[in-house]
């Protein structure tokens, strides 16, 4: 029976307060990190870079916040979904580089856990949502959006795009929902607008689903 040692993905749950200490904590431990370092990076290097940089904008956003204003709670709140999804880009990255020396997690800075195993579980990769529909509900920037979940999903990514599908920089992320069948989004700009959507789980991202276009009132 071995024991497995894995980055909890607490920062899913965490209130603002707590996730402003853990983004903070995984930014100091990540940096000048002699065992995850550059070399270990490589062609991801980017990820880490863009974490320190909206590590630094929630820590500005977190604190502007702070007065109670809702449209800066709203700002903080979006930049702290933009950040579970990059440290769910991050997670599985560094549980795969420490398959050797386990121990090397605990200077990520992420809370790390412990799996005992008597046996091998069997599981099933993220798929694409084949069945991702965007509706348009008639009022100014809204629309709903519903897909069917499946097993080892824990939320769900629309990201959009309101220049050519085809192109990858021209998509961003919109919001994380942790229910497929009802994920309504807001202050939608009005025109055409292209939609995609995945799974995340404990590995990180599935793929994304077919493009669906709709126009925004």
């Amino acid at each position: 029976m071995g024991v497995q040692r894995r980055i909890k993905r607490d920062y899913r749950r965490l209130t603002p307060t707590k996730f402003h200490a853990l983004v903070l904590k995984v930014k100091h431990c990540l940096t000048g990190n002699s065992i995850f370092s550059d070399d270990f990076w490589g062609a991801n290097i980017f990820i880490r870079q863009l974490f320190f940089e909206k590590a630094a904008l929630y820590d500005a956003a977190y604190r502007a916040a702070s007065n109670g204003d809702r449209a800066l709670i709203r700002e903080r709140d979006k930049i702290m979904e933009e950040l579970v999804v990059i440290l769910e880009e991050i997670a599985p990255l560094l549980e795969a580089a420490s398959i050797r020396n386990p121990d090397a997690l605990f200077t990520t800075g992420f809370t790390v856990t412990q799996e005992r195993r008597s046996h091998t579980r069997v599981k099933l990769p993220l798929v694409s949502p084949n069945d991702l529909n965007v509706v348009n509900t008639a009022e100014q920037g809204r629309a709903v959006a519903t897909a069917s979940t499946m097993p080892g999903a824990f939320n769900h990514e629309i990201q959009i795009n309101r220049g050519n599908p085809s192109v990858e920089a021209d998509w961003f992320h919109k919001s994380i929902f942790p229910d497929a069948s009802n994920m309504n989004l807001e202050n939608l700009e009005a025109g055409n607008t292209f939609f995609r959507m995945r799974h995340h789980g404990s590995d990180g991202p599935g793929p994304w689903s077919p493009t669906v276009s709709v126009t925004i009132t």
